[in-house]
This record gives structure tokens, C-alpha cells and sequence, in this order.
């Protein structure tokens, strides 16, 4: 019997030793901290609906973007996210100045653009968004120089085709205005871009 026992405790404490890794969804998230081990989960699939490949074209540059969402990936095995994640080309006057199409897979995570945060309505800087209407925030990393940004991602549709308004602008090392070219070797522009899905 007292075996018996000793194996019951030794179970039980066994069971509230081996913690458990919790699935918390991205939009409930509050802020930047990380609980060790979480699965920060898209439960209510607001990242779906951004995935393909998507082109400006104003003569002079051609800007392709291509994103997909990426499910349970990791940077550093401490926790783990559904993301959106995207990569670009850039074309201007013919010529090809940055194409990093190549670097996406379904494994990726540390892109050029990437992230998983969700604006809701008209918060920061969308006027004629309805209180509604869901839009990205990704990071935006601009792969010819060390200039980092943001990059919002509105979904719309341009003669009933779908496309997405894309504005970019950057965060550093140096900040730049809209319009405005990269100091240094940079190639995107800082800017707003309608742009069709092909």
C-alpha cells in the first residue's frame, strides 16, 4: 500500500511539474512581451486574405510584392507565431535594383517583411477606414541598406480586381519623410503604392 501511495504522489507531482504551452491569439495580445513557449495563434483568421503576389507599375518603377501567411514559426524556439511574410522586387527605368522574391518559403521567418500585428478602423492614420475594416502593420526592412520601417497593408479593389494599398515608411537608422528618397544605397522608396494582385 505504501508503495502504492508513494507512486500516486510521484505521478501527481510529476503532472503539475510539466508545464503547458499556451495558445493565445494574436489579437488579444496587449503588448510586446513574449510568454516563454506560447503559440501566438491566428484563432480568428485575420491574417488569411493576403496571401498571392501583387504589382505596382507606374512606367518608371516596378514594385512587386509577395506575401503569404506562415503558421507556427519560430525565430528562436522561445515562442512561436503565425505571421504574415512577404518579400519584393524593384524595378526602375528597366533596371533590376533589388529582388529578394527567392528568399520566401513556407518555413520563413525572417523576412523583409514580416509581422502579425492587426489595426482595426481608423486607428493610426486611416481616415476613410470604417470602424471595422482590418488592415496590417508589418515590419519592412529594406534589403540594400541598413534602413528599417513599417509598412501598412489595406486590402481594396481596384476595377474589380483585387488589390492592396501598401505605404511604407522608415524607422531608422534614419527616419524618412513620405516621397522622399533613402539616404545612402536604398532603393524603396518611402511612399504609398496601389497595387494589383496578379
Amino acid at each position: 500500500m505504501k508503495n502504492y501511495i508513494n507512486f500516486a504522489i510521484f505521478f501527481i507531482l510529476l503532472n503539475s511539474c510539466v508545464a503547458q504551452s499556451p495558445v493565445l491569439d494574436i489579437m488579444d495580445n496587449s503588448g510586446f512581451e513574449s510568454v516563454r513557449g506560447a503559440y501566438y495563434k491566428d484563432t480568428k483568421n485575420v491574417l488569411n486574405g493576403y496571401d498571392g503576389t501583387y504589382l505596382y507599375n507606374n512606367g518608371n518603377i516596378l514594385f512587386k510584392i509577395k506575401l503569404q501567411k506562415n503558421v507556427m514559426t519560430s525565430m528562436n524556439g522561445a515562442y512561436y507565431e503565425d505571421l504574415v511574410v512577404g518579400e519584393y522586387q524593384w524595378i526602375e527605368n528597366g533596371v533590376e535594383k533589388v529582388n529578394t522574391l527567392n528568399q520566401l518559403t513556407s518555413t520563413s521567418n525572417l523576412n523583409n517583411i514580416r509581422g502579425k500585428r492587426v489595426l482595426i478602423g481608423n486607428v493610426y492614420g486611416c481616415k476613410d477606414c470604417s470602424p471595422t475594416e482590418k488592415r496590417l502593420r508589418l515590419g519592412f526592412k529594406e534589403a540594400t541598406s541598413p534602413h528599417i520601417g513599417e509598412i501598412d497593408i489595406r486590402k481594396t479593389t481596384v476595377n474589380g480586381k483585387e488589390a492592396i494599398i501598401v505605404k511604407i515608411w522608415y524607422t531608422g537608422p534614419i527616419a524618412v519623410k513620405e516621397g522622399a528618397p533613402l539616404p545612402k544605397d536604398g532603393v524603396v522608396m518611402a511612399g504609398k503604392y496601389t497595387m494589383i494582385k496578379q
